[in-house]
């Protein structure tokens, strides 16, 4: 089964008030500009800005502190 139809088919077992949801977002997702990035070649003249130090500073911290959920903020 390709994707559409998995949708198709997952879409149908929902009630009409969600499935106008799904529309919803799916009409936002088709309005929304497409995001472009930069090339790593255009980024590579920016490779020795930051200093060994920093750059292990700012491992430790996404190590320590990112993909944490704090339940009282939500």
């Amino acid at each position: 089964m390709d994707v559409r139809d998995e949708i198709g088919a997952r879409l149908d077992k929902l009630p009409p008030e969600v499935q106008e949801q799904v529309l919803r977002y799916v009409t936002s997702l088709a309005a929304s500009p497409a995001l472009v990035g930069e090339k790593g070649t255009t980024l590579r003249r920016f490779a020795s800005f930051i200093d060994t130090d920093s750059v292990r500073e700012m491992a430790q911290a996404i190590e320590e502190d990112c993909e944490r959920i704090d339940a009282a903020q939500w």
